[in-house]
């Protein structure tokens, strides 16, 4: 740091190496860069550290440079942001690619260790929502005011905030060891670093092994359980499914539409409940983005449910959790396999309309690269893939989802290919919002005529189809045609799974009150 123009102070050493990794511990105590200020304050002081060197220590967001990835939400969305510096970084950040693409943490001076970050966020030119929290309104504006104001002030307690982190837990005495090689234990030649952690051969990605780390989220499932509600909230499973019951009795497809909610959630962000929210001043929501529009529905159904557990139970279970209980019990009421649905995430106070319309969700014209990727990247296997897309073995679809596949696929009955054209004109503009059942033997009831259909080139949509058609996911599909109970399992075992998907734990996110809103 002292080479980038910052402060120098004495480093105590004495340190020992640890002889092993815990990647459950790094992906829940390393907060997210969407972070709002008081999980911000949260994450930092349950490792001892006190609100004024959380917000110094992020002083080292002076040096470096993020991923698209990372702040592409706040360029596009938020409104505490200056205008000319949103356009200008969107130049270099696309709302639908570039993920990867980088751009200085520090607008101003980002090669010399400063305190122009501080400037920046006075002026509302911080990259990453973390950022900029710490300057818009909350408890943390005086203080980098202050540093804005005075680089030796910030220099002083950065010093003395880097020293208290580096007394952080160490291992010393006989603890750990002293390796050889950083890389690897002495005892089990095991990498002592993460797979995913890059080489730091300069200054200033080392300051991001130290600090931008403390701003980059995981995912884990460490903190979810079957019985995570047994005395918070005991009935909190009955009390869904009451009112899960009713409202697919009233209408069947009620059942598809919630579980469609399910996965669509999930696939952005992780299954954190943050499709469930309303547009807001700050946020543009994600119920409008392309995949999501005229498509998702039975918010009411969630509000519904937590109306009547918030009477129950208030404050205790998130809507998250609501949504996850509630696909299942969709799945089990129109005939599907039950099975025990792990609880305890928490609500995202933020939704992310940028990510949601980038594909992360795949379009019914995927063809079966794109969904083996699609799914891939979001830890779902080409097999979880398959049966997860056996869910279309209930509920509707509408006209401009397929049309395309009905009047130019070629691997269709010809036909079913007529028969869908009656209710589905050929003009864009025309009949789009006609609606079709994606299983053409039993729309009303969850079993695996979905992949029957397959096998006589009946799937509705394109996405459906190429899962038959001369592929990989073939043989699978034809297995799953033939045995129900081999689908049932692994439907539900990729359900479990996808449940999994970066949920919002611990001291992270809220248990909103309302679905649709943050508290």
């Amino acid at each position: 740091m002292d080479k980038l123009g910052g402060s120098s102070w004495t480093v105590g050493l004495g340190r020992r190496d640890s002889t092993t990794a815990s990647k459950d511990a790094a992906t829940t105590d390393i907060p997210s860069p969407q972070l709002d200020l008081s999980d911000l304050i949260t994450a930092f002081s349950n490792k001892g550290f006190s609100t004024k060197e959380m917000v110094v220590l992020s002083g080292a967001h002076t040096t470096g440079q993020a991923k698209c990835q990372f702040f592409r939400g706040r360029i596009y969305n938020e409104t505490n942001i200056d205008s000319d510096f949103a356009t200008s970084t969107q130049s270099n950040c696309p709302s639908t690619d570039g993920d990867s693409n980088l751009s200085p943490l520090d607008v101003t001076t980002n090669v010399l260790f400063d305190n122009a970050y501080f400037k920046n966020l006075v002026n509302k030119k911080g990259l990453l929502h973390s950022d900029q929290q710490l300057f818009s309104g909350g408890s943390t504006d005086s203080q980098v005011t202050t540093y804005s104001t005075s680089a030796s002030t910030f220099y002083a307690d950065f010093s003395s905030a880097m020293v208290k982190m580096g007394n952080l837990s160490p291992l010393t005495g006989t603890s750990g060891q002293i390796r050889t090689n950083c890389r690897t234990t002495k005892l089990t030649k095991r990498s002592c670093l993460n797979k995913n952690y890059e080489r730091y051969d300069q200054i200033e990605n080392i300051f991001k092994t130290v600090i931008l780390l403390l701003l980059t989220a995981g995912t884990s499932s460490a903190n979810l359980s079957n019985n995570f509600y047994s005395k918070t909230c005991p009935n909190v499973f009955n009390t869904v499914k009451s009112v899960v019951k009713s409202a697919v009795a009233k209408e069947p497809r009620i059942g598809a539409s919630i579980l469609r909610l399910f996965f669509h959630d999930c696939f952005v962000n992780g299954c954190d409940g943050s499709l469930l929210l309303d547009d807001t001043p700050s946020f543009l929501g994600e119920k409008t983005a392309a995949a999501n529009n005229n498509s998702v529905r039975g918010f009411e159904v969630i509000d519904n449910i937590k109306s009547r557990v918030e009477k129950l139970c208030p404050g205790v279970v998130s809507c998250a959790d609501i949504l996850a209980i509630a696909s299942r019990d969709s799945v089990v009421l129109l005939g599907g396999p039950f099975w025990k649905v792990k609880v305890g995430r928490r609500d995202s106070r933020t939704a992310n309309f940028s990510a949601a319309n980038t594909g992360v969700i795949p379009p019914p014209t995927s063809n079966l690269t794109n969904l083996i990727n699609t799914f891939q990247a979001q830890g779902l296997s080409a097999k979880d893939m398959v049966a997860l897309s056996g869910a279309h073995t209930i509920g509707k679809a509408r006209c401009t989802s397929f049309r395309d596949h009905i009047y130019n696929g070629t691997n269709i009955d010809r036909k079913f290919a007529l028969a869908r054209q009656r209710k589905c004109p050929r003009t864009n503009g025309t009949g789009d919002n006609n609606l079709a059942v994606l299983d053409l033997r039993t729309p009303k009831h969850f079993d695996n005529n979905y992949f029957k259909n397959l096998l006589n080139k009946k799937g509705l949509l394109n996405s459906d189809q190429v899962l038959f058609n001369g592929g990989s996911t073939d043989s699978l599909v034809r297995t799953y045609s033939e045995n129900n109970k081999v689908f049932d399992s692994d439907f539900v075992t990729a359900m479990i799974k996808m449940g999994d998907n970066k949920p919002l734990t611990g001291s992270r996110g809220e248990i909103r009150k309302n679905c649709r809103r943050v508290n």
